[in-house]
């Protein structure tokens, strides 16, 4: 499910939309947030309700009768599953992450290599791991999961149009493709690379993928509410704690946890787990927004307190605001962030907390504003200063997030 994102998809038929109602959105949108982790934001549930319409014009049900058939296991939850979930992917996407795979970790990585694609969506990310490793002539494989069933069966068949293709070279495809009718076939010598395997990311991780030295989880976590991605990162540090974990772009500038170590790589970033066996892990902070930033002076985004009491309180603003947001108290952050950005006005990082809050609290007009607060802030301040309190991350991967958040619908 790379990303494990949600699609607006619906069908041309009649127009049963009156049948979803508010409340049948949010049962449903609770029962997929305990069940999968997903977070049903504000912005999303126009089209979660368009899925659910689909679902149920083409079970030719009510929608009480649908929502009690949406039990554990049954075939409707993963229809719907499969529909609400979008394998919109590429070969070889963010090229970053396979240069520095290519150039620092495959080289001290123990052979037969391992790796984890979790949240496969529909293989293109598998099979670009498993050119690199055939390219580099490395014995090893990969394990491709995802909660889509539809999406799994796509990596098995291994065939992509022309357009799903394009990201590839020319001499990529003539050595690892062949022409199959209007489309391409990935080679048997690569697809024997790849397994693939239904799985929640959710839930434990699996027996078979514990012993992979590298994770690629890109593009998934930015849809998991906080509580249930903090479920699978600790969960993958206590699981594997010697292997590199890759983000997707957007959930770099997030604050992991602190299982976890951020390395560096010019421009580009890996994790690994901190903890290694039998040492018990720290509490672990939401990945939902950055860190709060507890402004040590002259090293602040904006220009110092004028005193002390000042610097304390702002740092106490920043660190009750995160509490608060983490217990799930979306009004009281909202409060506190927004004492902060008045108190602070440019420190692009007290716009942005406040903006994610606003975003929690289901106003998206007001988080908008505070977005566009934050890339203003950060277009005047000092770079270097920005990357600091950003705790080393790239102040190009704030600048992403802030445009992406500022596209994002207001309604």
């Amino acid at each position: 499910m790379n990303g494990q994102g949600l699609a607006g998809i619906g069908s041309a038929g009649t127009d049963t939309s009156t049948l979803v109602t508010d409340a049948v959105v949010d049962r449903v949108a609770e029962l997929l947030r305990s069940a999968v982790g997903l977070r049903a934001e504000p912005t999303l549930r126009a089209r979660m309700r368009r899925c659910i319409r689909d679902e149920i014009a083409d079970n030719g049900t009510d929608a009480e009768s649908y929502l009690r058939a949406l039990t554990a296991g049954s075939a409707l939850r993963q229809s719907l599953l499969n529909r609400i979930t979008v394998q919109e992917t590429a070969f070889f996407r963010h090229p970053e992450h396979f240069a520095l795979l290519e150039r620092e970790i495959l080289p001290a990585t123990r052979r037969p290599l391992s790796i984890w694609s979790a949240g496969c969506a529909n293989g293109q990310e598998a099979y670009s791991l498993a050119m690199l490793l055939e390219e580099q002539r490395i014995t090893g494989s990969i394990i491709a999961t995802d909660i889509s069933t539809s999406a799994l069966a796509r990596t098995d068949a291994a065939r992509y149009s022309t357009r799903e293709v394009s990201g590839l070279t020319t001499a990529r495809v003539d050595r690892h493709l062949s022409a199959v009718g209007d489309g391409w076939e990935v080679t048997q010598a690569l697809r024997n690379r790849v397994s693939t395997m239904h799985h929640n990311l959710i839930d434990p991780v699996p027996s078979r993928v514990r012993s992979c030295q590298i994770v690629f989880c890109r593009n998934v976590l930015i849809y998991f509410s906080p509580e249930h991605a903090r479920i699978f990162l600790d969960r993958v540090a206590q699981a594997m704690p010697a292997a590199w974990l890759f983000l997707g772009s957007s959930e770099t500038i997030w604050a992991i946890g602190d299982r976890y170590e951020t390395v560096r790589f010019g421009d580009t970033y890996a994790y690994r787990p901190l903890a290694g066996p039998g040492i018990p892990p720290p509490a672990p902070r939401s990945p939902a927004v950055p860190p709060p930033v507890a402004p040590p002076g002259p090293r602040r985004v904006a220009p110092a307190p004028t005193n002390r009491d000042e610097a304390a309180m702002i740092a106490g603003l920043a660190r009750s605001g995160q509490t608060e947001l983490d217990a799930g108290h979306n009004a009281a952050a909202v409060v506190l962030f927004r004492k902060w950005a008045y108190l602070a006005p440019q420190d692009s990082l007290a716009h942005l907390h406040l903006g994610l809050a606003l975003e929690a609290a289901a106003d998206p007009a007001a988080a908008h504003r505070a977005f566009s607060a934050a890339r203003r802030a950060l277009d005047l301040a000092d770079p270097a200063e920005v990357e600091h309190a950003i705790d080393g991350y790239s102040i190009a991967e704030l600048h992403k997030l802030l445009d992406a958040k500022q596209q994002e619908p207001t309604r």
